[in-house]
Order: structure tokens, then C-alpha cells, then sequence
């Protein structure tokens, strides 16, 4: 199949930037996709940096690090859903999106282990529906529960370091993108 295009097409297909034929387009659907990530990963940070500290300082009492791993099992998961969704937005910058992928994984990795140390399930007691806290850390000391979310939040920091200075090459490709620069 052949297929024939005119001067005018030609200079049309070049002058796109990186698949979008308006800047105004490009800045406006980037920019939002780039902020929602950004807007959602320093969520993150900041949750994880208060839960750091407090596994730091030992104020965590069982019960506090059993709620704290429940709550950000959930912070995680959602992160998931919506990160997966944005990442399908990720048009251009292929090195950007295959680092939201390993991101994702990595957190998916976490949900799953968080999920077996602390999980919340539906039960009966007394005739009444209730929610039974559960799940291995229970039979784990508090040191050692400590120790293995820490290490599991070390793991996703690798990511976060890799995000963060992303992030910063993408502000400058925009940037150029923008201002009709080279730097694709």
C-alpha cells in the first residue's frame, strides 16, 4: 500500500510536536497528565516520610503500625488504579512512561505484601456484622513488623529518587517543546 502525501502534508506531520499538532494541546493535556503524577507521587512521599518517622521514633504501638500498613495498603491501592490509567496518557516520552510501569510493580509488590501483614476482613460477632483486623504481622513483633515495612518503604524510595528526577527532565522538555526547542 502506497501512499501519497502532498508538500504541505509533509510539513504539516514535521511540524507536530512529538504526536500533538497544536502546542497549546500538547501543553495543556502533558501538563495535567505530569500533574495528576506529580500531584499523587508527593502524596506518597509525604505519607511515607510521616510513617518513616513515627517507625523511627518507635511512638508506633502494634495496634498504630497494623492501621498505619491497612491505610497505606489503601493509599497504594488507588495510587495503582489511577497511576495505571494516567501512564495509558503518556504519549511521548517513552523513558517516562516505562518508569511509571516500574514504579506501579513496584507498588503492587508492596500492596501484596502489605496486604498479607495487615488485612481487614468482614465477620460475626455477638449477631452482628463486624471488621476483624487480621493478617501475619499480627504474629510478628513490633520490632520486626517495624523493620519489614521500613524495608519495603526503602524499596519504594528508589523509585521516588528515579521520579523526582524525572520529573525535572520532563519540566525542561516541555519547556523546549513549548518554546519550539530540539530536546524530544
Amino acid at each position: 500500500m502506497k501512499i501519497k502525501l502532498t508538500e504541505t502534508q509533509i510539513q504539516k506531520v514535521l511540524k507536530e510536536v512529538g504526536g500533538y499538532d497544536s502546542l497549546d494541546i500538547m501543553g495543556i493535556h502533558g501538563g495535567s497528565v505530569q500533574g495528576e503524577i506529580t500531584r499523587i507521587v508527593s502524596q506518597t512521599v509525604d505519607f511515607m516520610n510521616e510513617f518513616s518517622n513515627r517507625l523511627r521514633d518507635g511512638s508506633l504501638s502494634k495496634e498504630d503500625l497494623m492501621t498505619g500498613i491497612f491505610n497505606f495498603s489503601e493509599k497504594i491501592q488507588s495510587d495503582i488504579i489511577r497511576l495505571k490509567e494516567l501512564s495509558r496518557e503518556i504519549y511521548i516520552d517513552d523513558d517516562f512512561k516505562s518508569l511509571m510501569i516500574s514504579y506501579i510493580r513496584s507498588l503492587e509488590k508492596v500492596l501484596k505484601y502489605f496486604k498479607l501483614l495487615s488485612n481487614v476482613s468482614p465477620g460475626m460477632m455477638g449477631g452482628q456484622a463486624e471488621m476483624f483486623g487480621g493478617g501475619l504481622g499480627m504474629d510478628m513483633s513490633d520490632h520486626d513488623l517495624s523493620l519489614e515495612v521500613a524495608t519495603k518503604l526503602a524499596g519504594i524510595g528508589e523509585y521516588l529518587k528515579d521520579l523526582g528526577e524525572m520529573f525535572n527532565t520532563m519540566m525542561g522538555r516541555y519547556g523546549d517543546r513549548l518554546q519550539g526547542g530540539e530536546r524530544y
